[in-house]
Formats: structure tokens, C-alpha cells, sequence
């Protein structure tokens, strides 16, 4: 998966509440987060051995600015370059750093049940459609399908996504890090096979499509 260059973004005002990105354990050192781009904000908010990478939510609108959103999703994949991250859904505000003290709390089991289903994991997406007009939609989904099903021999999770008009079919893939190589090996080769449709691998991507995280943020957190 390529990563978007960082986006210089004006630091919001903390009094404006805490955005979620993810969580992560806590790190060994326990220091601050070296954010690719300072004027971003990004913090980390530690607490029973878990972490929270948190940005100030700014006004209401800030969080969907697609600036914004590419911006936030580099410093996502930067903790997943480090190790293991649990990614929070957009839209997730605290009002303080207490109050996300508070989340760690309460949801460190759901949290280390989904840190531990993605230890040494992560996700690559593939979306396939056809480029030899020849061939048929039918026999392009049955060689779709039989891409999909070859990969997951490798993968340790895979999940077909939802269907995009001018794609045969789109899947996510959770692959061990050990294990990348020989994924991205079999799709080359995959490719080659199946030369009438196109085969367009991204990755590695934090594991969106395989945690689901849905604090309810205490105090009026939102």
C-alpha cells in the first residue's frame, strides 16, 4: 500500500476535543509521538499498557476535510510500521485526555483482543477488473473467484468488499508480515495467468477491514 506524503495542516485547538486514531500497546520508552508533520497535533495518550494516538478534532467539518483525513491516515500507517495498531473509524472525539484514559480503561479487553488478532498482521487490498473486452463478465468472475480463493489460502483472514461499478471484484486480505512476500509472489503470478483482467494489489494498510472499534466516549464525548 503506498503511503501519501504528509500534508502540513494548522494545529487545531485542543479545546476543540480529541480526535481518535488508533490504539497501540504502549511503548517501551513511553515517549512522546514524533509526528511526520508537527503542526498536526498528533499526541499519544498512554494508559494500562495501551496507547491512544490522538489529534485535535478542530471545528466541526475539520475531521472530513480529505487534507485532513490523508494527513491523519499517514501518521495511522506510521504506527504500523512501528507494530502493531488497532485503527478507530473516523468520527471518534473525546474532550480530554482523561476521558480517553478513561476509553483505555474500560475497553482493554475488546482492545488487547483486537491488538492480538492483528499481532504481526497486516492488510492488503486487491480490487480486479477486466482488460481484455473478449472476455466474458461470467468466466471473469469465475477467474476472480479463483484469484480470491488462492490467496486466501496464504492469507490468515480475507473479506470480500463491497462491489464497485467497472470492478469484477474487490477483497481485503490479512496477511502475516513473514508471509508478505510469498502473498505478493503468488499474485505476480496469479497476474500472469490471468492476463484479461488487471490486478491492482495495494498494501500494506492498517487492518481497517478486520477490528472494529466503537468506543462510546464517556462525559459527553462523541
Amino acid at each position: 500500500m503506498a503511503s501519501p506524503d504528509p500534508i502540513p495542516l494548522p494545529r487545531a485547538a485542543p479545546a476543540d476535543g480529541w480526535s481518535l486514531l488508533a490504539v497501540i500497546r504502549t511503548p517501551a520508552d513511553e515517549g512522546g509521538w514524533e509526528a511526520a508533520d508537527p503542526s498536526l497535533g498528533v499526541e499519544l495518550v498512554a494508559e494500562s499498557g495501551l496507547a491512544a494516538l490522538v489529534a485535535p478534532a478542530g471545528p466541526p467539518g475539520r475531521d472530513a476535510d480529505p487534507e485532513q483525513v490523508a494527513a491523519r491516515h499517514w501518521e495511522v500507517h506510521r504506527a504500523l510500521l512501528r507494530g502493531d495498531v488497532v485503527p478507530a473509524p473516523p468520527g471518534v472525539v473525546f474532550a480530554s485526555h482523561a476521558e480517553v484514559r478513561a476509553f483505555l480503561v474500560e475497553s482493554k479487553a475488546g482492545l488487547m483482543g483486537a491488538l492480538a488478532r492483528v499481532e504481526e498482521r497486516w492488510e492488503f487490498r486487491l480490487h480486479i477488473e477486466v482488460v481484455d473486452a473478449a472476455l466474458s463478465p461470467h468466466l471473469a468472475l469465475d477467474l476472480s473467484t479463483h484469484i480470491y480463493a488462492e490467496l486466501r489460502r496464504i492469507a490468515v483472514a480475507a473479506n470480500t468488499l463491497p462491489q464497485v461499478s467497472g470492478r469484477v471484484l474487490s477483497a481485503a486480505f490479512l496477511v502475516s508480515r513473514n508471509a508478505s512476500s510469498a502473498f505478493q509472489d503468488r499474485l505476480e503470478v496469479l497476474a500472469r495467468l490471468n492476463s484479461a483482467l488487471g490486478l491492482d494489489l495495494t498494501g500494506p494498510w492498517p487492518p481497517y477491514d478486520f477490528v472494529t472499534m466503537a468506543p462510546q466516549p464517556a462525559n459527553g464525548g462523541a
